[in-house]
């Protein structure tokens, strides 16, 4: 108890707290009460006045939708073909999972060698296509958002193995019955494994989402926000101005953090509404 308190609950009731705060470099050891009246000034100015947290709000929202929509269907994809019990299949599967459970920090530095404008493994594919066309995918706007995208999006291991697990609980005979009434793999994923795999899905849902909220990793490494705000996130807005710049900002920078996890919870809360409605339908 004392443990989840120190690491969890402590941190959290400061954050909440000091974002109703003047706490700045200027007032380091002294934050001061805003007052009742301007309680939420600093969540103001973060809406209205910052264009850097419009734009961070803006790309993190984007990123969890597109985590929604292509890495939790390819998690599932991937999780219900490498289940299949088929001759080899085992190697296959050790070999598209190992890779996707290293560290975001090792595929952020993958990626980076990958998109190198010079020595680039995906810069010298294009140049065989088209010697004379420049490419430097982190280094215009357009592409960097979409480079920064694709170096997480398709790599969901985690999700795979929680799904994995999921399918490997379900009853056998349920599907040796299907095959009895003569049912294919495909018909027997969309009756039996995808319904009882819906508890796992939302799980990994939420995971990805919050995943797409809280991305940091590959953007510090690959681009730090640039170029331009193209791929600046509330989580690197949060550390550049709780703790990036000259100027610190600390109530500023966990105003922005609550709305994270505002962000957070209402995904919860959605997911898992959706989830039960979807139950009572069936």
């Amino acid at each position: 108890m004392f443990l989840f308190f120190a690491i969890y609950a402590y941190p959290l009731v400061n954050i909440f707290g000091s974002s109703f705060c003047e706490w700045n470099y200027k007032n380091l050891l002294h934050p001061e009460f805003l007052g009742w009246n301007h309680i939420f000034d600093n969540f103001i100015r973060l809406f209205t006045k910052d264009t850097h947290f419009k734009t961070a709000l803006i790309n993190s929202l984007k990123w969890i939708g597109l985590t929604a929509v292509i890495q939790v269907p390819f998690s599932i994809l991937v999780a219900l073909v490498l289940s299949k019990k088929r001759k080899g299949w085992a190697l296959t599967r050790n070999v598209f999972l190992i890779p996707n459970i290293i560290s975001t920090a090792a595929i952020g530095l993958i990626f980076l060698n990958l998109y190198d404008p010079a020595n680039g493994l995906i810069t010298d594919l294009v140049h065989l296509v088209n010697p004379d066309l420049p490419l430097n995918i982190l280094a215009k706007p357009g592409t960097a958002f979409w480079g920064v995208t694709f170096s997480y999006i398709l790599f969901g291991g985690t999700n795979c193995l929680l799904l994995m697990s999921q399918i490997s609980a379900i009853p056998q005979e349920l599907y040796e019955a299907a095959r009895i009434d003569g049912a294919s793999d495909f018909q027997a994923d969309r009756r039996i494994t995808l319904p009882l795999l819906r508890p796992m899905i939302g799980t990994v849902l939420v995971l990805a989402c919050n995943y797409g909220l809280l991305l940091y990793n590959e953007l510090f490494l690959l681009t730090k926000g640039g170029p331009d705000g193209a791929t600046y996130s509330l989580s690197l807005y949060v550390y550049q101005t709780s703790m990036g710049s000259t100027k610190l900002n600390f109530a500023l920078g966990n105003a922005a953090g609550v709305i994270q996890v505002i962000i957070g919870l209402v995904l919860v809360i959605s997911i898992n509404k959706l989830l039960r409605t979807n139950e009572s339908d069936l």
